[in-house]
């Protein structure tokens, strides 16, 4: 693999410590049109909450369905809503390395703290170790704002190796990685914090978030917190104060509405989910369907039986 000269003036400044919720992309019917109010209803209520900060138009936020204005306009409302003290980061993923720049610049002009941003993989056969490489370091040695690299094979495909992911951790604005393999998370903590590399990272479930953290993690973007981000929230704070049995007893408690939500129903779930519990959810941009009326019931009898109704 070629050696690579990283030329980005930018430092490190984004905190990745605790829990940053996904936020979901509420849209009204029947134009499917993004709801700024129902985003702000949201965002009233999780700021009750202690995220870390917010993810902008990721996975959860079905970015794929959104146009870049709108990824951009999105991250503007945020960061004008919330607390200053709370990380904005927005999704920058994009199968193009220039557009990916080009969204990193935007975001950073509405204020965003930092981007999080996945591999290409379209062109799947043709993201060599060398092009994944390229791709992350080129955005960030443009980005004028910290990157988290965003390794989720179980979409892309694509598996961004440690080796690679350790020599990426040492582009001065290569932040952190959310990962998605619970089995990668301790190996790639050993790999950055073992040599001393400021590089985090973050356990991509709540499913996992509590051996996430026992192995090193510094913290989660964790797509339940949208819909229970306090008992998220109350997980990491036990770990953090080396509460192991309290930790294991929220673990248990959310694990099973993790799975059936996160990896069972996907954002049409956690949404129905989120209507339930008193948060605006709404429909899903087509060509996702809603939640079924039997799915429904399902979530609501979880939501009962492990105590959070």
């Amino acid at each position: 693999m070629a050696a690579r000269r990283f030329v980005s003036s930018a430092r490190r400044t984004l905190s990745l410590d605790g829990v940053f919720v996904p936020l979901t992309t509420p849209f009204n019917l029947p134009r499917q049109e993004i709801s700024y109010e129902k985003l702000n209803f949201n965002l009233n209520k999780y700021e009750k909450i202690p995220f870390a900060g917010y993810v902008v138009a990721g996975s959860n936020g079905e970015a794929p369905y959104l146009v870049p204005e709108e990824r951009i306009e999105l991250v503007r409302q945020v960061r004008r809503t919330v607390d200053k003290s709370k990380s904005v980061i927005g999704g920058a993923t994009h199968e193009s390395t220039k557009i990916a720049c080009e969204l990193c610049k935007e975001m950073a002009k509405v204020g965003a703290d930092g981007v999080l941003v996945m591999a290409p993989f379209y062109f799947k056969k043709r993201m060599t170790d060398e092009a994944i490489m390229n791709h992350y370091t080129r955005v960030a040695d443009e980005s004028p704002i910290p990157v988290v690299i965003y390794n989720m094979p179980f979409v892309t495909g694509i598996d961004i190796s440690i080796p690679v992911l350790a020599k990426l951790a040492h582009h001065p604005n290569i932040r952190g990685v959310k990962d998605g393999d619970v089995r990668k998370l301790a190996g790639i903590v050993m790999a950055t914090k073992g040599i001393g590399l400021e590089f985090d990272v973050l356990a991509g479930s709540a499913g996992y978030l509590l051996p996430a953290l026992q192995a090193g993690c510094s913290g989660g973007i964790n797509g339940l917190a949208g819909a229970l981000g306090k008992h998220v929230c109350d997980l990491y704070t036990l770990a953090s104060q080396q509460k192991w049995n309290e930790a294991l007893k929220v673990h248990l408690q959310i694990t099973r509405i993790d799975t059936l939500l996160l990896a069972e129903l996907g954002v049409p779930g956690l949404k129905a989910a989120m209507d339930i519990l008193g948060l605006y959810g709404g429909p899903c941009r087509e060509p996702m369907l809603p939640t079924s009326a039997t799915d429904i019931q399902r979530i609501e009898a979880t939501l009962k039986e492990d105590n959070f109704l």
